[in-house]
């Protein structure tokens, strides 16, 4: 008899561990899935140095979360294109948890060689024709680390307005000779 009742401790024990581990995994699963649903889009960016090899930027990203449970993000790779020239890529390793139906600010450094900058200066008459107004870019990979780590692919297509010093900056550097 009282090997009976050990064995059935063991194995209520065992369903006990089995339900929390499924309840525990069936939340992972949905909490992944709806990561899919995060709304990801440009906030903006801002010139935090320049140096003698590249231009290092401060590129915000606005993250919504439209799920009726929190998601969180592992981290993000990404490209960033104006005009569809290549200016750089950046990587944001921060581990972010967004509650439901609310927004987060991502901030992620950007260096921008200078030779990506060339590029830019050879559509520098369109930009200013435009009166700043330039096409932006940014596409990559978000992910979420569960048994291993998921991507989901993500892209922000926009139209932005550089204010009108920058645009009077690109005049100045269009019109600059060394010699």
């Amino acid at each position: 008899m009282k090997t009976k009742t050990i064995a059935g401790i063991v194995i209520l024990a065992i369903l006990v561990v089995l339900v929390i581990a499924g309840l525990y995994f069936f939340s992972q699963i949905q909490e992944k899935v709806a990561f899919q649903n995060v709304e990801i889009d440009f906030e903006g960016v801002e010139i935090k140095d320049i140096d003698s090899q590249h231009i290092t930027l401060n590129l915000n990203l606005r993250c919504y979360n439209p799920n009726k449970i929190p998601v969180t993000l592992d981290g993000a790779d990404y490209e960033i294109y104006l005009q569809e020239i290549y200016v750089g890529n950046g990587s944001i390793s921060e581990r972010l948890t967004i509650p439901p139906d609310e927004t987060k600010i991502l901030s992620s450094e950007v260096k921008v060689g200078y030779e990506n900058l060339n590029q830019l200066l050879n559509i520098a008459n369109e930009i200013i024709k435009r009166g700043g107004k330039v096409n932006i870019t940014i596409k990559g990979n978000a992910y979420a680390d569960f048994i291993g780590r998921i991507s989901f692919p993500f892209k922000v297509e926009k139209e932005i307005n550089l204010s009108r010093e920058i645009v009077e900056k690109i005049k100045d550097l269009k019109n600059f000779k060394i010699f």
